[in-house]
């Protein structure tokens, strides 16, 4: 039987790579986004993955789901402490996921199916002097997450992939991708690697697997002196 999977920010970034290997490995994929391009054969719901109703269509069209992932997300942005950056960016990154969860949450237990949240590194394991409201999303994600997989235990797996610098237009890099001193292996992430992770997470080798936080970061988050902040 064909697998289905939701994935919000499916039209660019780790969500359309995740999208395109899901893809490759067979599965139907119902995507969420603003952005009405999608990776072709992509069923679109345009829309904010934070809103309910949008979330609510793509869960009526899924039928029967067996993974959610929550790649939709802002940018650090604007002044740190500008009030209406954090509600949006709040609101996002991490309302729009546990909106996800909450709904989605009953037709994952019928399939004992997956969800994988896109974290960072920035947040619990880093904090950021530009945009305190995407650190303190991203570390809420690691509480959401932990709490949904006790919640959804034993039928609903619910993990966390929280990637270093990834070379995407989602927050453009100020030092060359493959010249980081700051991180060990060298250079950043693709999203194809991260994606990767993603769909391990989401199948039958990942079953003992829930609760968990996995750093993608190319070691930056163990290199105890770093040398040049990206």
């Amino acid at each position: 039987m064909r697998q289905t999977a939701i994935v919000t920010g499916a039209a660019s970034g780790i969500g359309r790579a995740t999208a395109e290997q899901l893809l490759g490995a067979g599965w139907r994929v119902i995507g969420v986004d603003l952005n009405d391009k999608p990776v072709t054969d992509t069923e679109l719901v345009v829309g904010d993955a934070a809103d309910e109703s949008v979330l609510e269509s793509a869960l009526a069209r899924a039928e029967e789901l067996h993974a959610l992932v929550c790649a939709a997300g802002l940018p650090p942005h604007g002044e740190w402490n500008d009030a209406a950056v954090w509600d949006a960016i709040i609101h996002t990154d991490l309302t729009g996921p546990f909106h996800a969860l909450r709904l989605m949450l009953p037709a994952l237990r019928r399939s004992r199916g997956a969800a994988v949240l896109v974290g960072s590194i920035v947040g619990a394991a880093e904090g950021s002097r530009r945009s305190p409201a995407y650190a303190a999303a991203k570390a809420g994600l690691e509480g959401l997450a932990r709490s949904l997989a006790l919640i959804g235990a034993p039928e609903v797996r619910v993990n966390v992939v929280a990637p270093g610098a990834v070379d995407t237009t989602f927050d453009p890099p100020t030092l060359p991708a493959d010249v980081r001193r700051d991180i060990p292996l060298g250079r950043m992430g693709t999203a194809e690697e991260i994606a990767a992770l993603i769909v391990f997470l989401l199948g039958p080798p990942a079953r003992y697997i829930s609760g968990s936080v996995l750093r993608v970061d190319g070691g930056r988050t163990i290199a105890s002196r770093p040398e040049v902040w990206g």
